[in-house]
């Protein structure tokens, strides 16, 4: 019996072990499906303070305070701007018509302004260069004295002034050392056009080393002289003597 008894109490402690295994893992699960609560945290309450010192701020608040308010008070006021005139465009200027571009023709207005007929008027520079010469010529008055031998051997006539330098003309080109001294200088020049002079060479001068030779050649450009007179025909391209006689005070003669 006691052997039984033993068998049997060890069958049924083990089903109960079990049983109360299962019924504390249903437990478990049961605990972790039910959802946790916390308690609501109680609000706070807003306290709003009224601060009574505003009598007791510092000295040096309070006038830093005056200053800016009577800053405030003499800052001038910003005035309002007038009104910009309104600028008005001129009106537009009527445009003048213009002429046309191009002028239309007939055949005998081409006909006429044929240059190709039309003959020239001006005369030759020859023809012009005679003219001059014989306007100043004087052919009545026989013919031009002569004056020696130019320094190539050239006949010499002595030169009729068509019109007599000035002291202005002259002056300038004499050299230092002969101002304030009487003398002259002689040169030869080759008559041209134009009553004018080339070719100028110089002859001699007085006193010697005075260099008024070479002071009559560098003013010779602006001499205007009649070309010699050979049996009533004016020779332009001869040669000529020309003398300029200077005074104490600069003066030409």
């Amino acid at each position: 019996m006691p052997d039984r008894f033993r068998s049997t109490f060890r069958r049924r402690g083990a089903a109960f072990v079990l049983a109360l295994i299962v019924e504390l893992l249903i437990a478990l699960l049961l605990l972790g499906l039910i959802p946790t609560i916390s308690p609501k945290e109680k609000s706070k309450p807003v306290v709003f303070g009224i601060s009574t010192n505003e009598g007791n701020e510092p000295a040096a608040k309070q006038q830093a305070k005056a200053k800016a308010k009577a800053a405030k008070a003499d800052k001038p006021e910003p005035q309002p701007q007038p009104p910009k005139p309104e600028i008005v465009p001129p009106p537009p200027v009527p445009q003048a018509k213009q002429p046309p571009s191009f002028l239309v023709l007939t055949r005998e207005d081409y006909a006429t302004g044929d240059i190709a007929k039309v003959r020239s008027s001006a005369p030759s520079t020859a023809t012009a260069d005679a003219g001059d010469a014989a306007a100043g010529g004087s052919e009545g008055l026989g013919d031009s004295e002569k004056a020696g031998k130019g320094p190539h051997g050239e006949q010499l006539y002595a030169a009729e002034w068509y019109r007599r330098p000035t002291d202005a003309e002259i002056s300038p080109y004499i050299s230092e050392r002969a101002r304030g001294v009487e003398g002259w200088g002689e040169i030869a020049c080759r008559t041209v056009a134009r009553y004018r002079v080339e070719d100028c060479q110089e002859l001699g001068d007085y006193p010697r080393g005075s260099g008024y030779a070479g002071s009559v050649r560098q003013a010779a450009f602006q001499f205007l002289v009649k070309p010699p007179r050979v049996n009533g025909k004016l020779l332009v391209g001869t040669w000529v003597r020309i003398r300029i006689t200077y005074t104490e005070r600069g003066r030409v003669e």
